[in-house]
């Protein structure tokens, strides 16, 4: 049955307040008895030392007696005061048993009473943070159902199918030719992709270091891997949540930019004697296709690093002493090279011929703040496309299941370490406990074989 982070830290808290009333109970036990142990001491100790002058006494009285019947009378009440001097002396050894004992008792319950209230505030903490993130959560649910975001989906279709995006892109074609939009738009992909390769390699790394952790801290670890999960899990949802419809803005704005642009309400991107400057020829074209050359060179080398980073990661989770010398990372590291060598011959290739400088000089045509603008119309369509993706596909609600489901793992392993926890306290209380116990002991021992051998304690 799934359980929420609420769910859990109630859990959790109430083992530690269990905790806490039990160590309180133990150390008021130990005290109770330490307490008892002292008095009975102190009582033991006060008989033996009034035995011990009551038989110094009958000593003297047995060196003077002079009737043979007196003296043995005296022996006999000496001898039989003897016998309850030792037991005195063998109880004396046993309060002073019980007061090492009663001392190793309440240390050790008095080092549990301060961990498990240390571990209820604590608990207290978390379980407060838990109701918030769960009143944040709620928040979030409730917006996906309002709007703007409810007709999130309609807004975006309306737009992309519409006549605003139709004459952004008019707007577009009339200051970029064809093959000009064809190079931007694959270095666009190409260099969104690279970034993109980049955040899924991180994201990689930091799963793999949540395996690790899992791997090396037992319960701990695995808690602090499912965090991570779920961290990554609720980022995605409130990031939705938050900038969905500021995204959906921002790029509507920009097509209605350049919608204005082609209605000429606003000045083009381009004059009409840049323009004119940016026709397409044979040689600027040739120019184009050599340079789709350097940017496929350019993605192989990104990809050979990525291929790279992947394996990395697998070979330091099958064998970390091994990472120096693992074949297979010795050839995709070869792979880079040969990866980067092609990339520095297609960039010369293209500087030899003369395309690079057709092209540049082509590209130099149009203003930064043109080029600035077909940056932004690609972003645009990347951001409704994005839009569209997640509205259609149900992506709302699957990042609510996505964050269902991780919460529903980082509460259990948060129930499964605390309990692993608290195992190993009360391993460590009882090994103390013992400890305490078995040193008194040993330290008695010299002064107590005799009095047990002698028979004095039963």
């Amino acid at each position: 049955m799934a359980i929420t982070l609420v769910q859990a830290w109630q859990q959790t808290r109430a083992a530690h307040d269990a905790a806490r009333t039990a160590a309180q109970g133990d150390f008021t036990a130990a005290q109770a008895a330490l307490a008892a142990a002292h008095t009975k001491l102190d009582a033991d100790t006060a008989a033996l030392q009034a035995l011990g002058t009551a038989i110094a006494a009958n000593r003297r009285l047995l060196a003077a007696a002079g009737v043979p019947a007196d003296a043995l009378a005296l022996t006999l009440a000496i001898r039989d005061q003897i016998v309850q001097h030792r037991t005195l002396q063998g109880a004396i050894l046993d309060d002073q048993e019980d007061i090492a004992r009663g001392l190793s008792d309440a240390d050790a319950a008095s080092a549990a009473l301060a961990r498990a209230t240390s571990q209820l505030a604590s608990a207290d903490d978390a379980l407060a943070a838990a109701v918030d993130a769960q009143t944040m959560r709620a928040a979030l649910e409730a917006s996906l159902a309002a709007p703007p975001l409810d007709t999130l989906a309609a807004d975006v279709a309306a737009v992309v199918g519409g006549a605003v995006a139709a004459d952004a892109q008019a707007e577009i074609d009339a200051s970029f030719p064809a093959p000009l939009q064809a190079i931007a738009g694959k270095r666009y992909d190409d260099w969104r992709g690279r970034a993109a390769t980049l955040g899924a390699s991180r994201d990689a790394a930091e799963v793999a270091l949540g395996d690790a952790l899992a791997a090396a801290d037992g319960p701990a670890g695995v808690a602090a891997r499912r965090a991570v999960d779920y961290g990554r899990a609720h980022r995605r949802l409130v990031a939705f949540v938050n900038t969905a419809a500021q995204r959906r803005d921002q790029a509507v704005a920009v097509l209605l930019d350049l919608q204005a642009r082609h209605a000429g309400t606003k000045p083009g991107l381009l004059s009409a004697s840049e323009q004119a400057a940016a026709v397409a020829d044979a040689a600027r074209t040739a120019a184009e296709t050599a340079a789709e050359t350097v940017d496929a060179a350019r993605l192989a080398a990104v990809d050979a690093r990525h291929d790279y980073d992947a394996q990395l990661l697998v070979q330091i989770a099958a064998d970390v002493d091994a990472v120096g010398t693992d074949a297979a990372l010795a050839a995709l590291r070869a792979a880079i090279g040969t990866a980067d060598g092609a990339l520095a011959t297609a960039l010369g290739t293209l500087s030899a011929g003369g395309d690079r400088l057709v092209l540049d000089q082509w590209e130099a045509v149009a203003q930064d703040p043109a080029w600035r603008a077909l940056v932004d119309f690609l972003d645009a369509q990347e951001t409704l496309a994005e839009l569209q993706a997640v509205v259609y596909s149900g992506a709302p609600d699957a990042l609510l299941d996505a964050l269902d489901a991780a919460e529903d793992a980082y509460a259990a392993a948060l129930l499964d370490a605390a309990k692993a926890e608290r195992r190993a306290a009360a391993a460590a209380d009882a090994l103390a406990q013992r400890t305490g116990r078995a040193d008194a002991a040993a330290n008695a021992l010299g002064a107590r074989l005799v009095s047990a051998v002698r028979g004095d304690s039963a």
